[in-house]
């Protein structure tokens, strides 16, 4: 079994080609398609502040505005379109069949629905899979997003680079927090406006209704794609993020900083001067011969 959500982000070009190339190479003949889909009501939030963490500096009414109602709606985040639940599966089936493909509507409400499904599917037993806590892909609270987007603002009206981005915040600051600080009941959610939900909703019924038709086999209710969930209540006041969180977040930063420090001697070869490389050159000899 293979499983990676970039998968999903295979170019929906003409003719498939991407799709089509994979399922060539991995053996077209023994190659079977599993798409696990969720209402895109309730994705939208934590696709936003996952957004977010990658350098986006728009706000979340922002960008509904532009994936729900400004053609094109592939920007400003194009990987969205995965999202286009009857696009994704119809591309896949063109590559395997339609008998190829498995699609698993996911209840959010049942914990270890998945978990039971893979194991049915698998031919294990039945409890064999436990979920595993892992902390470092846990969405950002509404206030640890804000907090990111105001840097990401800054960080990018600076004009730094996207490796200073990728080293110092993302694998930095942020995984620092999401490793170190656990969301509590007082920690605002990022709330979805009921126009957004109502559009989403929309979206997933018209989806569950193409995928009906192509003919693949569908495990789970495919109404929940377009159920509409009851939105959480708008925030009365400014979200403030504990001076713990940030603290961690600047630690993570600091971190990383000194982490890079510790490995200035792993830069590349054509980057170092040929002083510095027969300096190494000899220190290493006179190791070797010291061995000896």
């Amino acid at each position: 079994m293979i499983s990676s959500e970039f998968f999903a982000d295979a170019p929906d070009a003409p003719d498939d080609a991407t799709a089509r190339r994979i399922v060539e190479r991995l053996g077209a003949d023994r190659v079977h398609v599993l798409v696990t889909l969720r209402p895109p009501a309730r994705i939208m939030p934590s696709q936003w502040q996952q957004y977010v963490q990658n350098g986006l500096r728009m706000g979340y009414e922002d960008w509904l505005e532009h994936v729900l109602r400004k053609a094109p709606y592939e920007k400003p985040t194009p990987s969205f379109r995965r999202h286009r639940h009857d696009r994704l599966v119809e591309r896949w089936a063109g590559a395997v069949g339609a008998d190829q493909v498995t699609v698993v509507v996911v209840d959010d409400r049942d914990r270890d629905g998945l978990m039971r499904t893979f194991e049915g599917l698998l031919g294990l037993p039945q409890g064999l899979l436990r979920a595993v806590p892992d902390t470092a892909n846990r969405s950002l609270t509404l206030a640890e997003t804000e907090m990111l987007r105001s840097l990401n603002r800054e960080f990018r009206g600076h004009d730094l680079p996207d490796e200073l981005y990728s080293k110092l915040v993302r694998n930095g600051a942020v995984l620092r927090m999401k490793n170190t600080c656990k969301p509590t009941a007082r920690d605002v959610r990022i709330s979805t406006p009921a126009w957004a939900a109502e559009a989403a909703a929309r979206i997933g019924a018209s989806a569950a209704a193409r995928i009906e038709a192509m003919g693949v086999r569908m495990l789970g209710d495919p109404g929940l794609l377009s159920a509409v969930h009851e939105p959480a209540e708008a925030p009365s006041e400014q979200p403030a993020m504990a001076p713990e969180v940030a603290a961690q977040a600047l630690y993570g930063a600091l971190a990383a900083v000194a982490a890079a420090a510790g490995r200035r001697s792993a830069r590349p070869v054509h980057q170092t001067s040929s002083k510095e490389l027969v300096k190494v050159l000899g220190h290493r000899c006179l190791k070797r011969l010291r061995r000896r």
